[in-house]
């Protein structure tokens, strides 16, 4: 049996499109698990409607202000060999669990990308993932987290074995990619499916935003220990680069000017572009903002 665990907080219509579409999963062995971070609208009623429609269990507590400890309600009561994590703002394609199911003999975490929404109409994109070779922790820490969470199916023992996710408030929204580099200390056994099993949703999305650059640098502090001189470098300069671009998406253009320089330590040819365009682009909405000043 597969425990799908589905942490909210003040999103009951959303909330009711995530579970209808566990209600149409080709995959029936599973529980489904809500983990209410202290909701003030009608959460619990949605999850009431799927009574009989789903194995539902509803957990209530009061406000954390993270997805980090209702999920880990989760954990503890899940009585599943494999954990799913799904987000309340997110869904799945009918097929979702029935595919990631054929790869549970093999291996441990099974991820896979999803298509980024910004109304329900249709994608704007794809959340993609990639397969992750060597040292996955190092791949993970050098190059990015290629892993959504509402795409990821886990096996318990290892849960079991590497605890519960950390509810530190300074990794909120990175404690699932914290999570994924303990997972990798313990197994190299994750299996990357290059298809599109669900949506997810990047409305009000806390990943996005100045203070998640601050987010990211505490977990990169947290392991840059573990890596070699030439290795932290690089990090960093992953760090600059992903900084640049979410302080350039948010009108920040003299930070994102710094970060995209930053960001050029041992580049790939990719990147170098990227930089280029990216700095050119902050210097042009600069120059564009002092103009309209002057007017």
């Amino acid at each position: 049996m597969i425990s799908v665990i589905i942490p909210t907080f003040n999103r009951a219509k959303k909330l009711r499109k995530c579970l209808l579409s566990l209600c149409e999963q080709t995959y029936k062995d599973f529980e489904v698990i809500v983990c209410d971070d202290g909701s003030k609208d009608d959460t619990k009623a949605v999850v009431q409607d799927f009574k009989d429609k789903l194995n539902i269990i509803y957990e209530y507590d009061t406000n954390f202000g993270g997805p980090a400890r209702p999920r880990n309600r989760g954990l503890r009561i899940a009585r599943g060999e494999f954990i799913a994590f799904l987000d309340s703002d997110d869904w799945w394609y009918p097929n979702k669990l029935l595919i990631c199911s054929q790869f549970v003999k093999d291996f441990d975490l099974i991820y896979h990308d999803l298509d980024i929404y910004h109304d329900f109409e249709k994608p704007k994109g794809i959340a993609k993932g990639k397969v992750l070779a060597g040292d996955i922790m190092k791949d993970l820490l050098l190059n990015g987290n290629v892993i959504v969470n509402s795409s990821v199916l886990i096996r318990r023992s290892i849960v079991s074995l590497v605890g519960e996710i950390s509810e530190d408030k300074s990794l909120i929204a990175v404690e699932d990619f914290d999570y994924w580099i303990r997972v990798a200390k313990v197994t190299n056994r994750f299996k990357y499916i290059n298809q599109s099993l669900g949506g997810y949703w990047e409305g009000e999305n806390i990943s996005y935003s100045i203070k998640q650059i601050e987010r990211t640098k505490n977990l990169l502090d947290k392991y840059i220990l573990e890596l070699s001189a030439d290795e932290q470098k690089s990090a960093l300069s992953l760090h600059h680069f992903s900084s640049a671009r979410t302080y350039h998406g948010l009108g920040h253009f003299s930070d994102a000017k710094k970060s995209y320089i930053n960001g050029l330590y041992r580049p790939s040819m990719s990147r170098v572009v990227k930089v280029v365009a990216g700095y050119l682009m902050c210097c042009l909405s600069i120059i564009k903002i002092k103009l309209n000043d002057s007017k």
